[in-house]
């Protein structure tokens, strides 16, 4: 197996024997699961309220921004983790490259927290199905929704793997992707200012909100910006978590 292989194998290792992650994977789906089955009694009760062409993708849909907050919190806490206890110096001793590390912890951070996501969101959409099966799983509607659920958990985790190399603190991750998430953009867009609009437009939350619900703080945004946007948070974190990784002392 090669360096990268390895690395990877340990970096997956470590995420699930950590108790943390268990824990925040079963609220997570405790959550999601939780939220799709309401979604479902609700539609059931109210047969007539549910639109004709409306599909058990569409009604699984909003619990996306709930796996979103367990996908964020998750890559935080999994990236953070051997910093705050000291683990991290023999961490690189195992793995003395640290740019296989790098690739090796965001790869597999992003794809377990972003898969494990998807998941826990088709379930709902399942779960859906089978309480309301008259609204159907049409094929386009599972493209539609399973497709842009996984890249926004997939540039969701990208972000929060990225905050968390540069902070090496849990707290400190959890506190800012939160506030990129949540706070920021909710208030920027309270704001009476036209600077303050256009700052919550271009938030990472604003983009995620555009695409779980095809609204933002700005009428002028589309799919297409909100994808660049959140796609450009990512990289710009990674790009400096790494940075911190390969140039600054491990403690």
């Amino acid at each position: 197996m090669s360096a990268l292989g390895w690395a990877a194998a340990a970096e997956w290792s470590r995420i699930w024997t950590v108790r943390s992650s268990w824990l925040l994977a079963g609220a997570t789906m405790l959550v999601v699961l939780g939220i799709g089955t309401l979604v479902g009694l609700d539609a059931s009760g109210s047969p007539s309220d549910v639109p004709a062409d409306a599909s058990a993708w569409d009604g699984g849909r909003p619990t996306a921004m709930f796996a979103l907050f367990g996908v964020l919190a998750l890559a935080v806490v999994t990236s953070t983790a051997d910093h705050g206890h000291g683990g991290m110096v023999p961490t690189l001793q195992w793995t003395p490259r640290r740019t296989v590390l790098l690739a090796a912890r965001v790869g597999v951070i992003v794809l377990t927290t972003a898969g494990l996501g998807l998941l826990l969101v088709t379930g709902a959409c399942l779960l859906v199905w089978a309480i309301v099966p008259e609204v159907g799983l049409g094929v386009d509607g599972a493209a539609e929704v399973v497709g842009g659920t996984g890249y926004l958990l997939a540039v969701g985790a990208a972000l929060a793997v990225g905050l968390g190399l540069v902070l090496r603190s849990t707290a400190g991750g959890l506190v800012s992707v939160i506030a990129l998430v949540l706070v920021l953009p909710m208030l920027l867009a309270q704001l009476p200012y036209d600077w303050s609009l256009d700052l919550a437009t271009v938030m990472p939350g604003s983009g995620a909100l555009y695409l779980v619900f095809g609204e933002g703080p700005s009428d002028d945004m589309t799919t297409t910006s909100a994808r660049l946007t959140l796609a450009s948070w990512a990289v710009g974190a990674v790009v400096a978590g790494g940075w911190r990784l390969l140039r600054s002392d491990a403690g």
